[in-house]
Parts: C-alpha cells; sequence; structure tokens
C-alpha cells in the first residue's frame, strides 16, 4: 500500500487481465447449438415468496377465511383459512390450511338438519414451469384431509369431494408470475450488452423460465439464455495498455463500480447483525483493496472492473443467500431478482466476452434499480467526504478525535481533524519539513515523538492488550519506517507537497485515497501529518486486533512478533493477505516486502529512531 522510495518496496500489486477471470461459477452450464451457447442462471426463492403468492390469489384483498364455496342458501359452505407452505426433501412442496364446512338441507328458506366439520387439508404438490416459461405453476400429486378434533382422516364423503372440486382447483391454480423478473434481466442484459443489433436481439429473446426444483425452504428456479457464439474472425489480441480515451473509460468505470459496490455493501449492512455487518465491511476492504491492486498497474490491460464485479460477488452472493439479508422496503422477489440479474452479467461476461459488456455507471445504476427503483445518480456518486456508517461498520468510531487550538500563521495547513493528544506545536513543525542532512537527527526524532504521541492515546482506549503493546508500538514505527521512510512531504522540482503513490496511497502512513474513501478525510491524510498517522494507526490496529490476534497468529507460529507481521502483510495488501508472510505459496515478490517489513521491524526495536537514517543515505 506504499508509496515506493529507494528502501521501500511497498505495495501489493497483481497483473489484472481479462484472462485471468474467474471460472464460472455454480452451475453455470454451457449448451451449444452451431452458432449459440446455453447459459443457466440460478433464480433462488425463499419460500415465503410461494407463501405470499398463495395468500394473495386465494383471498385478494380479504384477512381470514376465504369462502370457497356456498350453495347459495348459506346452508352448504366450505371455506379454507390459515394456508401454509413447506419445502420437503423429496423436492415437492406441502401445503396445507384449515377447512370449515357446513352441511345441511336447504328447505323453504331453512337450512334443516346441519352439520358442521372443521379439519385440516394436506396436499403435496411438485412446482414446474407453465407453457409461457414465464411463471410456476403448481400440481398436486396427493391430499388429504384430517379432523381437527381427533387428527383422524375420517370426515364426511362430501367434504371429502367438495374439497376435491373446489379447493384443489383453486390451489392448482397459484402461480408465481415472473415475468417482471424476466423483463429486468432483459431491460439489463440490453443496457449492459455492446453487440451488433441481430445478436443482442437473439440474446434478449432467449431469456426464459427452464425447471424449478423446491430445496427445503427455498425454490431453485433456472432461467436460461442463448448466449451467440464468437464467430473466428471475432477474436481480438489483448492490448497491453489503454489509449487516452479508453483510460478516461476506465477511469469512470472503477470509480461507478466502487461506488455501486460501497453502496450494495451499506445497504445490505444497515439491517444486518454486528457479526454480519463486520463481514460485509470485510467484503468492502477486499472489494477495495482489488481495485489497488489494479490502480497499481501502470498498463492494466483489457478493462479490470469485469474482474473486479467478478471477484467482488463471488464473495459476495453466497453471504446473501446463506443470510436472507432483509433490506428495509425490499421484497424477497427483488433481491432475488437482483441476485440473479448479478449472476447473469458475470456469467454472460465469463463465456462471451465478444457481447462487449460493459462494466459502466449506466450497467450498475439499472444493477441498483432491481433492489431500489428510488436510488439516483446522487446515492452512486464517487465521493471522499467521510461517512460515519462505513467507519462503524468497520468497527471504528464515527468520527476521529478533533482538537481546536489555534495552530498559527500556518494553521491553514493543518485539517482539524486529529488526535487530541498530539501537540500541535510539533504538527506546526513537522509541516511542510523536507528535512536537509544537517536537519535529519531532528526531523526523525519529531516524527518519533509524533508516532510515540500516537500509540500512547492508543494505549489509553485499551484496544491492544497490554501485553501486545510494545509489538504493536513496534508495528507502528516500522510501517512508518516501510511506507513511507517517516516521510510526508517531498521537495518535487523545488515544491513541497506530500507523497502521493501513482495508485493513490497518501502520506507518512501512506492510506489510500481510494481503499480507506468514506473513512478517512483525503485532504487531511495529504495536508495533516498527525492525521494521517492517527488513521494509519487506526488500520493497524484493526488489523492486529481484529486479525491478527483474534486469528491466532502469534500462537500458530509460537511468536508474539507474528502478530505485527501478520498485521502488516494485512495494512499492505488487505484482509486475505494475513496469513501471506508464512505461506510458501507466497510470490517471491510480496515476499520481499514482508522480509523487507521484518528487517525494518528488528532494527527500530534495536536501534530506535537512527534506524531510520539509512533511508537517507546516512
Amino acid at each position: 500500500m506504499g508509496f515506493c522510495l529507494p528502501c521501500v518496496p511497498g505495495q501489493a500489486v497483481m497483473r489484472v487481465t481479462f484472462k485471468t477471470l474467474l471460472p464460472l461459477l455454480l452451475s453455470w452450464a454451457v449448451v451449444a447449438d452451431s452458432h449459440t451457447r446455453e447459459l443457466s442462471i440460478p433464480l433462488a426463492l425463499d419460500m415465503a415468496v410461494v407463501q405470499q403468492a398463495l395468500s394473495q390469489q386465494l383471498s385478494p384483498g380479504q384477512q381470514g377465511a376465504v369462502e370457497i364455496f356456498n350453495d347459495g342458501f348459506n346452508c352448504n359452505t366450505l371455506s379454507l383459512s390459515d394456508p401454509e407452505v413447506a419445502g420437503t426433501e423429496e423436492g415437492y412442496i406441502r401445503v396445507q390450511g384449515n377447512v370449515s364446512a357446513r352441511l345441511g338441507t336447504p328447505v323453504g328458506g331453512q337450512c334443516l338438519m346441519p352439520l358442521s366439520w372443521q379439519g385440516k387439508v394436506q396436499t403435496l404438490q411438485e412446482m414446474f414451469v407453465s407453457l409461457d416459461g414465464n411463471s410456476v405453476s403448481f400440481r398436486i400429486i396427493d391430499s388429504n384431509i384430517v379432523s381437527m378434533g381427533d387428527g383422524s382422516a375420517q370426515a364426511p364423503s362430501l367434504v371429502w369431494e367438495w374439497v376435491k372440486a373446489y379447493i384443489h382447483p383453486r390451489l392448482s391454480a397459484v402461480t408465481i408470475e415472473l415475468g417482471a423478473s424476466l423483463e429486468s434481466l432483459q431491460q439489463l442484459l440490453g443496457s449492459a450488452v455492446h453487440a451488433p443489433a441481430a445478436a443482442e436481439a437473439e440474446l434478449l429473446s432467449s431469456v426464459r423460465l427452464k425447471e424449478v426444483h423446491p430445496r427445503g425452504d427455498k425454490i431453485d428456479i433456472t432461467i436460461i439464455l442463448d448466449a451467440p457464439n464468437m464467430a473466428q474472425d471475432g477474436l481480438t489480441e489483448e492490448s497491453d495498455a489503454f489509449r487516452d480515451d479508453e483510460l478516461a473509460r476506465w477511469t469512470a468505470a472503477w470509480q461507478s463500480w466502487d461506488s455501486f459496490a460501497t453502496w450494495l455493501i451499506k445497504t445490505m449492512a444497515v439491517p444486518a447483525d454486528p457479526a454480519l455487518a463486520a463481514t460485509l465491511g470485510e467484503i468492502l476492504l477486499e472489494a477495495r483493496y482489488d481495485l489497488h491492486e489494479a490502480l497499481s498497474q501502470q498498463h492494466p490491460g483489457d478493462d479490470p472492473v469485469r474482474e473486479l464485479f467478478a471477484r467482488t460477488w463471488d464473495r459476495l452472493a453466497p453471504l446473501v443467500r446463506e443470510n436472507r439479508i432483509a433490506i428495509p422496503g425490499v421484497e424477497a422477489m427483488q433481491l432475488a431478482t437482483f441476485m440473479s440479474a448479478a449472476d447473469a452479467l458475470q456469467a454472460l461476461d465469463s463465456v462471451a466476452p465478444h457481447l462487449g459488456m460493459r462494466f459502466d455507471s449506466n450497467t450498475f445504476r439499472n444493477l441498483a434499480r432491481l433492489i431500489l427503483p428510488t436510488v439516483t445518480d446522487a446515492d452512486l456518486s464517487y465521493d471522499f467526504s467521510v461517512d460515519p456508517f462505513l467507519r462503524t461498520m468497520l468497527g471504528f468510531d464515527p468520527e476521529m478525535e478533533e482538537v481546536d487550538e489555534e495552530l498559527g500563521p500556518f494553521g491553514w495547513l493543518i485539517h482539524r481533524a486529529q488526535a487530541a493528544t498530539v501537540d500541535p506545536k510539533l504538527v506546526k513543525k513537522l509541516t511542510g519539513w523536507v528535512p536537509a542532512r544537517d536537519e535529519l537527527d531532528e526531523y526523525l526524532q519529531a516524527v518519533e515523538t509524533l508516532l510515540d504521541r500516537v500509540a500512547a492515546a492508543e494505549r489509553e482506549k485499551g484496544e491492544v492488550p497490554e501485553g501486545f503493546y510494545p509489538v504493536y508500538e513496534t508495528l507502528v514505527l516500522a510501517t512508518a519506517w516501510q511506507e513511507s521512510c517517516w516521510r510526508q512531504y517531498i521537495d518535487k522540482e523545488g515544491a513541497v507537497q506530500a507523497i502521493l503513490s501513482p495508485a493513490g496511497s497518501i502520506g507518512l502512513m501512506q492510506v489510500n485515497r481510494h481503499v480507506w474513501r468514506g473513512i478517512y478525510d483525503s485532504v487531511a491524510l495529504r495536508d495533516n501529518i498527525a492525521y494521517n498517522a492517527k488513521a494509519g494507526n487506526e488500520i493497524l490496529v484493526h488489523y492486529l486486533v481484529d486479525y491478527a490476534l483474534k486469528k491466532k497468529e502469534h500462537v500458530i507460529t509460537g511468536k508474539p512478533d507474528s502478530a505485527a507481521r501478520a498485521a502488516y502483510a494485512a495494512y499492505n495488501g488487505g484482509p486475505r493477505h494475513l496469513s501471506r508472510y508464512r505461506t510458501p505459496e507466497t510470490s517471491q515478490r510480496l515476499k520481499r516486502i514482508d522480509d523487507a517489513f521484518w528487517q525494518k521491524y528488528q532494527a527500530i526495536r534495536k536501534e530506535g529512531y537512527s534506524a531510520v537514517r539509512v533511508c537517507y543515505g546516512s
């Protein structure tokens, strides 16, 4: 995550090209004829959708019992109430409801010898795709009725005849209409596909339902579409670099992607419990680190946004399905349609890249509106303002601590958000300071004092276990050395400016403004060395306490300092890099980064600030 100085091989990067796209997920089948291939896209519905359809279609606008039959004299009646749906292990659904029957003989306006009966009707049904290919229907394969009193199967034969004549047809007439979902999918694909008109029309017209399988408390529906095969003369060579116009489109695309991913994860985190929200926060960080890796490449190759989308969706989709996230104001069908549409984008782009899928602001806006039709461009805008919700989702305080002390004539350079324990005079002294050789010791001592005070404030908060405070304190100093050689500013062609890496990492702790967008103020990261130090410290504590110690890196290796090595690996490359320092499969480039940090960590412990002099040729 760092700015590369002569002694700092500091950033985790990865070659991102279209050739590295993930293979097809789930069971996306490819069945080809001479010019198309059939893609299978999953659509998973909760059984609650069936329950809702059953209730609405049996008794539209009504509450309570529904009168199914009446002889016109109110003498012979049949009512159904409280219908319930459940899946079976055998792949069927079981539908049952309470039945109330009244049997008598209407004579002269009176009902002679009336008999009342209460019980339950129980049916076993299979689900199938309707002939129109746009809905799911039901077929009764077995049924029975039982008495409400003793649970026996004995009931008046006339009641059983009524159930078969009147209730069975009503239950069999229930359908789950998916035409709107298929139309939404067609509209999304129509906006995302950039292909000849004939190929696009063929693709969109082929979207249809294929099969349905109940599975416990869920229903698995398969949507299929026919993706045109690519002609051999349509193959193109992969470009190693973007032209200027392509680079502009890539920049707009990755900003749209990051805005969409942030909005989506925040939306899902609102109703989530703390543990699930923390996992969603980790997925957001992983998505941001993936973006950072792509931005670190001088020549990104083919548009990496498609792979950024694929990677994040691969992590997010199972979490949403397993936890049944209930977004306020979003019905189950809306969420299921969104999930299926995202799956379709990923699958189609993977097997039919010649269709020219566009992962841009329009595509992401249309995808977002499948969940919340009222989403605006402002909701999906890319900005750097601090978002208290994002901070709390990651376990941070909603805002950074602030000070209001007057900082003198250079105060306009100092952002007001900074640690209250940092001496404003020290901040003022370090602001804009690029040390000359004869100032080096004084400068390094001042930076060490700044970092020590930030660490001391952290110690007072008590988040770092006391036994690991020496590890943490050395971690902060070594990370600042690894990332920037303890520099906030450099002299570039006679002008003093904050260090900014090509990928957007800023200042002393090289906090990346794209990875940590919405978490920290990017202007303060640039202009205020104390704010930068505090932000880097907060990130390190997060990775040390919530990852390295929680996952017992120090126990696995038997060495307390391993917690620092793990925390830095995550700081550099994201949460999934936590154990890379001890993993044989780690690339040589990342091993060199981790080895360089470990050497600095040990040198700081032995020599203190004077060890950093080597960065300055001293």
